[in-house]
C-alpha cells in the first residue's frame, strides 16, 4: 500500500485529519498555490507507508482525508476563503484528534490557529519552521507575510512563539526588531547548524511550555529549505535549511504530545521541477506521521 491508498482510507475514529487549503490571493508573489494540495495528494503515491528508519508502519496511524474548502480562485481576495478556512479547521479538530492542513499560501496559518482555538480549549502555543518571521503589519489586509504578527495582536502571546530556521537574509530589520520585542523565541538558521535540529526542537517546545503552552500548533513554511531543493517555493532562499534537518524536525514534533496540529504551506505545484518541492512536502508530512505513529503506538501499549 501506497501512502496516497493509505490516506484514502477514511478512518471512522481517525488519529489524523487532513485538510486541503488551496488559497494563493493572499500571496505577495503571484502564485498558483491553489494547484498544491491535490498534487500532494498524487505525490504521495510515490512513498510506502513503511518508514524504515523508525521501523514504523504509518498504516497504524488512522487517517481520514476531509478534502479541500473551497479556495479563493473566484473572489477578489483571500477574505471569505479565510473565513471558510477558520470554519473548517474547527470542524476538523472537532473529527480527529490531529489536524493537519495542507497549503495554500502562508496566510492560513492564521485562521487554521484561530479555528483551533474555538474549538479546542487551553492555551496555544505556535512553532515555525520559516526563512521569515511573518510580521509584517497587516495594512493590506492578511498577506502570507503577516500571519504571526497578526495572531499576536489577536491575542496570542509572543512569548508562547517560537521561530527555527530564520534566514540571515530573509527579513526586514524593523520586522526583526518587532519579533524580538514581542518577545518570540527565535532560532536562526546558524543555531540549527550549530546545535543541531535535536537540540532546538527541543528547546523551543521547552520554552513554548513553560511560557504555558498547553497545546502547540506546527508551521512548516517550505520555503525554509535551500531554494536548490525547494524550487516551487516563492521566497525559498539559497543558503536555507536541508531536508534532513526538516525530516528530523518533522519527526520529533510528530512524536511530541505537546503538538496536536500542524500546517505545510507555501508551495506553488504548477512552478514546481520535476516535482522536486511536491516530494519534498509529502515526505515532510510522512515523518510528521511518522513521530505521530510512535506516540500513538505507545499510547495504545499502555
Amino acid at each position: 500500500m501506497n501512502a496516497r491508498e493509505w490516506l484514502a482510507e477514511g478512518a471512522a475514529e481517525p488519529d489524523l485529519v487532513l485538510l486541503g487549503a488551496p488559497i494563493s490571493k493572499a500571496s505577495i508573489t503571484p502564485v498558483e498555490s491553489w494547484s498544491t494540495p491535490p498534487a500532494f495528494r498524487a505525490a504521495l503515491q510515490r512513498f510506502p507507508t513503511w518508514d524504515a528508519e523508525r521501523y514504523v508502519d504509518l498504516a497504524e496511524l488512522h487517517v481520514r482525508d476531509l478534502g479541500d474548502v473551497q479556495g479563493d480562485r473566484d473572489d477578489a481576495d483571500a477574505r471569505a476563503a479565510h473565513d471558510r478556512i477558520r470554519t473548517a479547521a474547527a470542524d476538523a479538530a472537532r473529527t480527529g484528534q490531529h489536524v493537519v492542513v495542507i497549503g495554500g499560501d502562508n496566510s492560513l496559518t492564521r485562521p487554521v490557529l484561530q479555528g483551533l482555538m474555538s474549538a479546542v480549549t487551553g492555551a496555544w502555543g505556535l512553532l515555525t519552521l520559516d526563512a521569515h518571521h511573518d510580521c509584517r503589519p497587516a495594512t493590506d489586509g492578511s498577506r502570507n507575510g503577516t500571519p504571526v504578527r497578526e495572531l499576536i495582536e489577536a491575542g496570542l502571546p509572543g512569548q508562547r512563539v517560537a521561530q527555527i530556521g530564520i534566514h540571515p537574509l530573509g527579513n526586514a530589520r524593523e520586522h526583526a526588531d518587532w519579533a524580538r520585542a514581542q518577545g518570540i523565541h527565535i532560532f536562526p538558521l546558524h543555531t540549527v547548524r550549530r546545535d543541531g535540529m535535536d537540540a532546538v526542537i527541543a528547546s523551543a517546545i521547552s520554552l513554548l511550555v513553560a511560557r504555558g503552552a498547553e497545546r502547540i500548533y506546527v508551521d512548516f513554511d517550505m520555503d525554509v529549505i535551500d531554494r536548490a531543493f525547494a524550487p516551487a517555493c516563492p521566497a525559498s532562499l539559497p543558503g536555507g535549511m536541508h531536508p534532513e534537518d526538516l525530516f528530523r524536525a518533522a519527526h520529533l514534533v510528530g512524536a511530541d504530545p505537546h503538538v496536536v496540529a500542524a500546517d505545510l504551506c507555501e508551495v506553488d505545484a504548477n512552478a514546481d521541477v520535476n516535482a522536486m518541492t511536491l516530494r519534498l512536502m509529502a515526505a515532510t508530512f510522512l515523518k510528521f506521521c511518522g513521530g505521530l505513529a510512535t506516540r500513538v503506538r505507545s499510547r495504545h501499549a499502555t
